[in-house]
């Protein structure tokens, strides 16, 4: 299970998931602005973004990073933001 992540230990370039399911999308946090996280992932070849609050941000698990390299290619690495 994926363990829930406070606020004062977010960092920009860190891996995220916004659930514990197994078959999530994992996110890399560009940018942190108070309670809200600017939050990159990769679908193909396109690079998305989205701002979002904090909340629900949990320590991505091995099964959950290898679903999202398998759906969508590679993750959003901090050399990327």
């Amino acid at each position: 299970m994926s363990k829930e992540i406070k606020l004062k230990d977010l960092y920009v370039g860190q891996l995220i998931t916004r659930n514990q399911l197994e078959e999530t999308q994992v996110y890399t946090i560009a940018e942190i602005n108070h309670i809200d996280v600017l939050l990159k992932w990769q679908e193909g070849t396109h690079e998305c973004q989205q701002w979002s609050d904090y909340s629900d941000c949990y320590l991505p698990t091995l099964k959950q990073i290898e679903y999202s390299i398998h759906q969508n290619g590679r993750l959003v690495s901090a050399a990327d933001i």
